[in-house]
């Protein structure tokens, strides 16, 4: 009985889901086949139907693509039992004999997947399984000599052979010393079945056979024995075998051989097309040309994996001189207008081409450091004038699109960075390139790129602008002259009166810059993009008034004479001509008011995001560059970017575009500084929907850049209005510091500008409810140190600037200095976090001394315990894990804190005299080298010395006054430690220190007066 016969409903869901009655029946059934997935056994029923003939073609090739998708991933799942694997397997070798490759590639496929995950500990039995079919096989092709195979061993022979290279591929990768012993089993099995198909395939087409099954099975076999020899390639030198690698040089040899006898075949095939085409025709020369194409690939990989080695093999580089002989001679023979046909029948497909270039691109460094018979001035002119006479101009397709869509052109030519691969004009650029940087170490004599371009150059010059050739023509090579522009421009320094004058250059385009005509688009574009090109290799030409001339004409212009990629590049250009960080702005100061009005307007024009976004990317770059220069215009800039926020909404690209909206917004508000409050209507909204989703998935980062800058810059957090202003997102700020572990740390930040901006204001509104969320931080943080150290770094700030009485009582509502005093008994925890909340507690002791001591004594009420005991603890924790702190300063910090309880005249701080706080004092004092006046310790670290990133951030903006001011006025920096000791303990003197001191140990008594004299 078959499968449909057994399970008559699922067979009647597959027949309705291949032959839907309608839509919604189609998503029904659909939705009741996914339900059955999660079935036992569901796919080796399934499995069954796609090898049951009795079902229609379309119910096959369902049940085949379903199984092979989901088991891939569902094989190791109770899905299949392990009493059914057997028999799935068995179920998948026999679509070896199924004709429909539709069918049966996604079961081979399968076969595979499963392989990779059981080999080599079970499933041993599929080489032999496999090398089976394929020696009957062989053994078939070798007994019908020029005859065909018949249909059912070719279709065992091409199914086999599949499966072999798509087994070879999938272990070919695999690193760990398993993939090595698989491949090497593979190896064993089959290298000598595949030469022997190969050998036969060679035979036959030398002969010019028309077999396809013969050809693709030499294709296969090609393909598979490349894979080995990639596998013995791809090794460490000293891992390569000599078998390996003398397989490697008989395929190479064989490659070199075969690829001009496969286009020969093409060749002749191409030019007697028969009409109309038998499908065996069609399934010939789709062979031959994927036969090359493979051939081709596989010398990219291997020169791209040793080109040095590669090309000192016998035949490697004569190999890619015929691909490369075979693209100059199309190239030669066309009229620039090179076909993008890349259909089989072509006798020259676009693959084909681009494989010749590539190749010819990956070896050129080699020849010409090894192979400088071949690499000599005229080769290199030779590949020069082609490129540049037949590669770079314009083609008529690219003509169509500047016509139609000139601003989606350039989008696509700007944005497309693997278009150098699929496309001609992009490849050739990248062939210049690397043929000019492979001239680049030789000597003079044989470097003649630089002066034959400027040949070149002056004889395009010299071609009037007023028809499509002359204008395509001088296009081409200002596109080589801008690729090139680094080399060139070091030729004409060092070549005066030789090289190019870019100057005069720019006065000959002047010449007809302004005549109106419309064909001059073309070469307005690519003049716009040259001198960005140019005056990126030499800086100095930005300074030429002419520069700025010409791009504020074709960044202005409007009319039939120019066009939006006009308007556009001229735009990037700017970017790349001010975006010159070793020149002083000066030069482009003349020029910033007509700037910054041509990019707003043209930002209002520009139909696409991306073209926006190139002028966003523009005005960020002048603002960022001449500072408050910048002030008179930044209102009007501003004023854009909320009709561009809502205009972006649902377009394609609105991500993109409004994360550069939010960059432009930060670098809007780094140049207004403390005037930036006026533009926080601007700003907050986009804060805000930056951490919202969907937004927060493509630039919550921009965003929390964005909210950073704007209080580094802010004067208060109340501008415009409360409502309004910074302050307005503490709110939120708060609960994601309690929330977020992912940007805690990037979230501690703004909460310490905060605090800066207005530390009373902030306890005041707030202070409860930033212990509790720093507090719920650190507890969700555990031991993850980081976390941790940045949120006690943040209460340290607050208990640094914010006033102690009104936060006092939100460190004990929220639990916080409960938490502190726990922390310090905690003999696990790292010491960089224990000397955090020791630094804490020495803080509120150097500001308020009366108040350390009633925190204490009220969180003992509230723990129900004796205030004397507490306080006892506390010092006991306080000299425990004083050696914990190792900074100057936060040492020095804790020997004051302890030093300032002395002048309370609490038992609890007296009692500790003798031995902790004497010790303290002379352990620092001993560390610290006085300065030579009354300041601070030489080695004790002003605060922006020890944080220099964030005061590099910082230092020009508000928040770098307020930061400074706070950490100027810090005694543990300003204040000499052994003044201060001397004050305190006099002061000390006055309430009670006498008889402790007196009965403290006689040396450390007179170890301590001596640092104190």
């Amino acid at each position: 009985m078959t499968m449909a016969a057994q399970h008559p409903e699922l067979r009647a869901l597959l027949h309705s889901l291949v032959n839907p009655s309608s839509n919604e029946a189609y998503v029904r059934d659909q939705q009741q086949l996914t339900d059955l997935f999660k079935q036992p056994e569901f796919f080796v029923v399934l499995q069954g139907f796609a090898a049951d003939h009795s079902l229609s073609q379309q119910e096959r090739h369902l049940a085949s693509v379903i199984t092979g998708r989901e088991l891939k991933t569902k094989w190791r799942s109770k899905l299949v039992p392990d009493s059914r694997k057997g028999e799935v397997r068995s179920c998948l070798l026999s679509f070896l004999e199924e004709p429909d490759f539709a069918i049966a590639r996604p079961q081979l496929g399968l076969l595979v997947s499963i392989a990779r995950i059981e080999l080599p500990r079970t499933f041993t039995e599929l080489p032999d399984r496999l090398l089976q079919p394929l020696a009957q096989c062989v053994a078939a092709l070798e007994a019908t000599g020029e005859n065909p195979l018949d249909p059912a061993t070719a279709t065992v022979l091409l199914n086999t052979m599949w499966t072999i290279n798509a087994l070879v591929k999938e272990w070919r990768s695999v690193k760990i010393q398993t993939g090595a012993l698989v491949v090497q089993s593979l190896e064993q099995v089959f290298v000598g079945p595949l030469g022997k198909v190969l050998e036969i395939w060679s035979a036959r087409e030398r002969a010019g056979s028309s077999d396809w099954v013969v050809h693709e099975a030499g294709r296969y076999a090609f393909k598979t024995l490349a894979r080995f020899c990639q596998w013995h390639w791809g090794k460490a030198k000293n891992l390569q075998s000599a078998k390996g690698l003398e397989h490697i040089r008989l395929l190479l040899r064989h490659s070199v051989e075969f690829a001009p006898i496969i286009q020969d075949h093409r060749l002749r095939l191409c030019a007697h097309v028969p009409t109309p085409t038998p499908p065996e025709f069609n399934k010939l020369m789709k062979s031959l040309a994927k036969h090359l194409r493979a051939i081709g690939k596989w010398w990219r990989w291997m020169i791209g994996t040793d080109a040095k080695s590669w090309c000192q093999l016998e035949g490697a580089t004569a190999g890619v001189g015929w691909w490369w002989s075979a693209v100059g001679g199309v190239m030669a023979g066309s009229d620039g207008a090179v076909s993008n046909d890349d259909s089989d029948t072509n006798p020259y497909p676009k693959r084909f081409l681009l494989l010749g270039m590539l190749l010819f691109k990956d070896i050129l460094p080699i020849l010409a450091h090894d192979h400088q018979d071949i690499f000599t001035p005229d080769f290199v002119l030779t590949a020069l004038h082609l490129l540049v006479d037949k590669l770079l101009p314009l083609t008529s397709t690219d003509l169509e699109a500047l016509e139609d869509e000139p601003e989606e052109w350039l989008v696509a030519e700007n944005n497309d960075g693997e278009a150098w691969a699929f496309e001609f004009r992009p490849c050739a650029e990248r062939v210049l390139i690397a043929l000019n940087n492979a001239c680049r170490h030789l000597p003079p004599d044989r470097k003649p790129i630089d002066a034959e371009m400027i040949k070149i150059l002056g004889e395009a010059e010299a071609l009037p602008p007023s028809d499509l050739p002359n204008i395509l023509r001088k296009e081409a090579v200002y596109c080589a002259m801008g690729r090139l522009s680094r080399s060139l421009a070091t030729y004409s320094q060092g070549h005066t009166g030789q090289g190019i004058d870019f100057n005069a250059f720019l006065h000959g385009i002047g010449s007809w810059l302004g005549q109106g005509q419309p064909l001059h688009r073309i070469l307005k574009r690519r003049v716009a993009w040259l001198i960005g090109q140019w005056v990126g290799s030499d800086e100095e030409c930005a300074k030429l008034p002419l520069v700025w001339e010409i791009l504020l004409h074709l960044l202005t212009e409007r009319g039939e004479a120019t066009d939006m990629a006009v308007n556009l590049t001229a735009a990037i250009s700017v970017k790349e001509c001010v975006d010159l960080w070793e020149l002083e702005v000066a030069y482009f100061v003349p020029y910033i008011e007509k700037s910054v009005q041509g990019l707003i307007k043209l930002l209002g024009e520009a139909a696409t995001l991306d073209g926006k976004r190139y002028v966003n990317d523009s005005l960020g770059v002048i603002i960022e560059r001449v500072e408050d220069k910048i002030l008179p215009y930044l209102p009007t800039i501003a004023q854009a970017i909320p009709g561009l926020w809502q205009s972006a909404t649902g377009l394609e690209g609105e991500w993109l575009f409004k994360a550069s909206l939010v960059v432009l917004t930060t670098k809007i508000v780094a140049a207004a500084k403390e005037s930036s409050g006026n533009l926080m209507e601007l700003v907050i909204p986009l804060i805000q929907e930056s951490l919202q989703p969907p937004a927060k998935d493509f630039f919550e980062e921009d965003g929390i850049i964005l909210w950073q800058t704007a209080l580094w810059n802010a004067a208060s957090p109340y501008q415009p209005t409360p409502q309004t202003g910074l302050i307005s997102l503490v709110p939120g700020l708060i609960a994601a510091v309690g929330e977020n572990m992912d940007l805690l740390l990037r979230l501690l930040p703004l909460l310490d500008s905060y605090i800066l901006l207005d530390a009373a204001g902030l306890v005041e509104q707030f202070g409860l409810g930033i212990c509790q969320s720093l507090l719920k931080a650190i507890d969700t943080s555990g031991r993850m140190q980081s976390n941790v150290v940045g949120c006690l770094a943040t209460l340290q700030t607050l208990v640094h600037a914010g006033p102690l009485q009104a936060l006092a009582p939100a460190l004990l509502d929220s639990g916080l200095y409960n938490r502190i005093l726990t922390a310090l008994e905690d003999d696990k925890a790292s010491g960089t976090i224990l000397a955090g909340y020791l630094g804490i507690l020495s803080r509120i002791a150097i500001r308020d001394q009366a108040l350390f001591f009633q925190l204490a004594q009220e969180q003992a009420r509230r723990n129900g315990r004796d205030p004397h005991k507490q306080l006892e603890e506390i010092f006991d924790a306080m000299w425990r894990n004083f050696d914990y702190v190792g900074e100057s300063r936060a040492r020095k910090a804790v020997a004051m804190g302890c030093g300032a309880l002395l002048t309370t005249g609490h038992t609890e701080a007296l009692d500790r005299l003798d031995g902790e706080f004497m010790n303290m004092f002379l352990d620092v004092l001993g560390e610290l080298q006085p300065a030579e006046g009354n300041g601070p310790e030489t080695t004790v670290n002003h605060w922006s010395a020890d944080n220099s990133v964030i005061w590099g951030d910082i230092q020009h903006t508000p928040e770098g006054v307020r930061r400074k001011a706070l950490e100027d006025a810090d005694p543990a920096y300003a204040v000499p430690l052994r003044g201060f000791v001397v004050d305190v303990l006099t002061r000390a003197q006055n309430v009670g220190l006498g008889p402790y001191w007196d009965k403290a140990d006689a040396g450390t008594k007179n170890s301590l007066q001596k640092f104190l004299q």
